[in-house]
């Protein structure tokens, strides 16, 4: 037994020695080193790499799955709205229909699965597709398009926290009217480049300062791209990439890389299976490398997935299983490591529905932390205190308590220090509402499905345990959930618990529709807030 033991042990050595020989010989990594003129700083990028001990790719074996179902509530068919992704959300804006064009807001939960409706407020844009928009902090802007007889160059901003639209005065050095940009935004600065006006392809550039609140003509320099519209784009820092697009009589699929400080442009070579020329296509940068999706090529509408890694300058073509039909003019979404497809036109008809494609990478396992920790949520065999709620036992962790709490961290660590099992009976909520901030404690996620009443139950608790960014996301939420029906309601309950953000909120709500809230009955309550009624008086006069 121990002449196999040792007889084993020097064949993994022996193993070993030889793998490490051949990563020693196959791990070659040459260094492209390029110059950030505005920071004068020093960015490294890895040009090739043969590190090849496993040929496992994210897309071995992976299959596009579609997520939309007979019973669920889908935004309006649609083709070239425009989109951003905030939080776990994605934002869509406008479009194209049969109909004419659109000015909607939609908003997709990833982690539900779920589309709603927003209702937004303030300066709307005017109804368009084929605008570009970007997400800076928490605002979607939006520039341009095209609303059926004209081509835009208007700009708006959208709070996504709020549902407000502002619209955005132009000065400066404004860009022209036009639609089909690509635009990109990095730091305080967002980018526009190219489009059509109507009359001609464009390839000049423009630049929004977010703090400074002005447009200036960006001056380009290097290798220019020739004048197109609808190409894809993808920011990767201080870069915007550019491929293909239509320049009036061809499609092209050319690939350009646009330094949106210097202006500088550099044209990228490309080997491997290049993508055929097309627009109305997509990209998105994933782990250093661009993945292209879609458009149409002049006979069809594709389905086709490319990978372009930076490295190497290669495309490769992706074989997926169970792709989309083929499509132009679609949302294309980067989440946690998945990509998502929605709507789009097939050349025959209008889409909504939606595509996941997940990357499933063999050689890192998916972090568990936040599954791990949710684990210990009401674990019997891991648990240091018992809660008693409603006449339930629920089992928790006092360091984990203590740690996102000062109220449990004085409570255990100096009321009960030397006890070595707790129990606690709590009489101030339902047992729901207890199981729900628990889920916070543990993981901080909060669900987004929550109801006004059970958000109002957790700003009580969260003021008791004094965890105030708990009491900071249910606002947020209960800010989405206003309406001339409860802005009574909230606005006594935002005064009473001293909730600043839904105060502000339901102030401005009360404000703009004060003729059809004074109608209601509950309005009499405000007859005990001389408060409140005078900040309406000063509002409205």
């Amino acid at each position: 037994m121990n002449r196999r033991l040792s007889s084993e042990q020097d064949n993994l050595r022996t193993k070993r020695a030889l793998m490490r020989q051949q990563i020693n010989q196959s791990h070659r990594v040459d260094r492209e080193f390029e110059i950030d003129e505005r920071f004068n700083s020093v960015s490294m990028f890895i040009k090739h790499d043969e590190f090849e001990i496993d040929e496992c790719e994210y897309y071995d074996h992976q299959t596009w799955e579609r997520l939309d179902r007979f019973d669920q509530v889908l935004p309006n068919q649609r083709n070239n709205c425009s989109w951003v992704i905030y939080e776990d959300f994605l934002y869509i804006f406008g479009g194209f229909t049969f109909n004419g064009r659109l000015d909607d807001v939609h908003r997709y939960s990833f982690s539900s699965n779920q589309w709603q409706h927003l209702n937004t407020t303030g300066q709307k844009p005017s109804a368009r597709e084929n605008n570009g928009a970007i997400q800076y902090k928490d605002h979607m802007y939006v520039f341009g398009g095209c609303d059926g007889l004209l081509w835009l160059n208007d700009f708006y901003s959208l709070n996504l926290k709020t549902l407000l639209w502002k619209k955005i005065e132009p000065t400066g050095q404004c860009p022209s009217e036009r639609f089909g940009i690509a635009c990109g935004a990095y730091q305080t600065k967002m980018l526009i480049f190219g489009g059509c006006d109507g009359n001609h392809y464009l390839n000049d550039a423009y630049v929004w300062d977010f703090e400074e609140q002005v447009w200036n003509k960006l001056q380009l320099i290097g290798d220019v791209p020739s004048a197109r519209s609808c190409p894809s784009y993808s920011t990767l820092n201080n870069y915007i990439y550019i491929f293909g697009g239509f320049d009036g009589v061809n499609r092209l699929n050319d690939f350009y890389k646009l330094n949106i400080f210097s202006g500088k442009v550099k044209r990228i070579s490309q080997h491997g299976t290049i993508p055929c020329p097309r627009y109305f296509h997509t990209s998105e940068v994933y782990q250093n490398k661009l993945l292209l999706f879609g458009g149409f090529n002049g006979q069809a509408r594709l389905n086709d997935l490319y990978e372009f890694e930076f490295g190497s300058k290669t495309w490769k073509k992706l074989e997926i299983h169970e792709p989309p039909k083929g499509r132009s003019s679609m949302v294309f979404q980067l989440y946690n490591d998945s990509l998502y497809v929605f709507g789009g036109y097939d050349g025959d008809e209008l889409l909504s529905d939606i595509y996941k494609l997940e990357f499933k990478n063999a050689q890192v396992p998916r972090s568990s932390f936040i599954q791990d920790l949710r684990s210990l949520i009401n674990n019997p065999l891991m648990s240091d205190v018992v809660f008693i709620v409603e006449d339930h036992q629920v089992y928790a962790n006092r360091c984990i308590l203590g740690a996102r709490s000062e109220h449990f961290q004085t409570l255990f660590f100096e009321e009960f220090r030397d006890k070595e099992q707790i129990y606690i009976e709590i009489t101030e909520c339902c047992h729901q509402t207890f199981m729900e901030m628990l889920q916070y404690i543990y993981t901080d996620q909060l669900d987004s499905s929550l109801s006004t009443t059970r958000l109002l139950s957790l700003i009580v608790l969260s003021d008791q345990y004094l965890m105030q960014r708990l009491k900071y996301l249910c606002e947020e939420q209960l800010i989405r959930k206003i309406n001339c029906n409860n802005v009574i309601e909230l606005i006594l309950f935002s005064k009473k618990y001293n909730c600043r953000l839904l105060r502000i909120q339901t102030m401005k709500q009360l404000v703009d529709n004060i003729t059809t809230i004074k109608r209601r009955k509950d309005f009499i309550k405000l007859a005990q807030e001389p408060e409140i009624l005078l900040e309406i008086i000063q509002k409205k006069c």
